[in-house]
């Protein structure tokens, strides 16, 4: 006849053992949840002069990211400005504005989003409407599958 502990302690044997698989599995299930990369423009061969784009993605099913520009010219300012919902798989585009403007600035493109960004005062600010003309272009940040990075604009020699 069946003991009336019996099904007690195989039960809590059973949990024990469901805490352990789940407390194993866990971890790799939340790392494989999110991922973070970076890439870097840097500035006249300066390494304390780039910008930098930080891409988070909170979860691997969302096609877009939250996108941390941060412009720096160290050791005398760093900034950043976090945008949301910024398209995953497209390139985002790098240009020196033209020099209209009131200061030396960056012109970053992010799907139909446009962004100054100043590395004088490391600043950034979205345009509330595309600027008329972005200026030189200068390369994107994009993922070639070698990881996120810049990526420079081509540029052909005269002749060829």
């Amino acid at each position: 006849m069946w003991s009336m502990t019996a099904p007690t302690t195989n039960t809590c044997t059973a949990r024990a053992w469901n805490k352990r698989l789940l407390a194993a599995l866990l971890p790799p299930l939340a790392l494989a949840a999110c991922s973070q990369d970076t890439a870097s423009y840097t500035i006249a061969d300066d390494k304390q002069h780039a910008i930098v784009l930080i891409r988070n993605q909170a979860w691997f099913w969302e096609d877009t990211v939250a996108l941390t520009i941060a412009p720096a010219w160290l050791p005398d300012c760093q900034g950043s400005l976090t945008v949301e919902d910024v398209p995953k798989g497209e390139p985002i585009a790098l240009y020196r504005a033209p020099d209209e403007y009131a200061e030396p600035i960056f012109i970053l493109k992010a799907g139909a989003r446009h962004f100054a960004v100043s590395t004088a005062t490391c600043r950034v600010q979205e345009f509330k409407a595309a600027p008329a003309a972005l200026g030189t272009a200068l390369g994107a940040f994009r993922d070639p599958g070698e990881g996120f990075r810049f990526v420079a604009e081509q540029t052909t020699a005269a002749g060829s």
